[in-house]
């Protein structure tokens, strides 16, 4: 396994016709690359402010996969896009932690392009969010 300090996560979004990009404000994060693991290998933990519960705790109940932005050790290094489902939401005190696990799409934009492709003829999104996700995404993403 490879742990790695987050220095930034995002959630892409639908709203209405337009990709909406959520950042995550988070007092510390890190990511593992659990390297042994099968399927869902990348694990993020985030120690975050309370004000996000509700969002992620929907999620998790709703048992609905997130794309995620996450950029690791430094904020010049490129972002890395990750298919997610969230497993725990903890309150701690006044702040909440959150675990996601997921997969790390390939850093090939046609892939990632077919991937969110995938993802809109199985349902998760409308056609916008592959324009959007392109149009966005077009300098940031790999």
């Amino acid at each position: 396994m490879k742990t790695f300090k987050l220095v930034s996560l995002n959630i892409l979004e639908k709203s209405g016709e337009e990709l909406v990009s959520k950042d995550i404000d988070f007092f510390d994060a890190l990511i593992i690359d659990r390297e042994e693991i099968e399927g869902a290998r990348w694990l993020i933990e985030a120690f975050i402010p309370k004000k996000h519960y509700d969002f992620f705790n929907q999620k998790l109940e709703a048992e609905q996969e997130l794309v995620t932005q996450v950029r690791i050790t430094k904020e010049s290094n490129p972002k890395a896009t990750i298919l997610a489902n969230v497993r725990a939401v903890n309150e701690i005190e006044d702040h909440m932690n959150v675990i996601l696990i997921g997969n790390m799409i390939n850093r090939e934009r046609e892939q990632v392009e077919e991937t969110l492709q995938d993802l809109i003829e199985a349902g998760y999104q409308g056609v916008s969010l592959l324009n959007k996700f392109k149009e966005k995404n077009q300098e940031n993403l790999f």
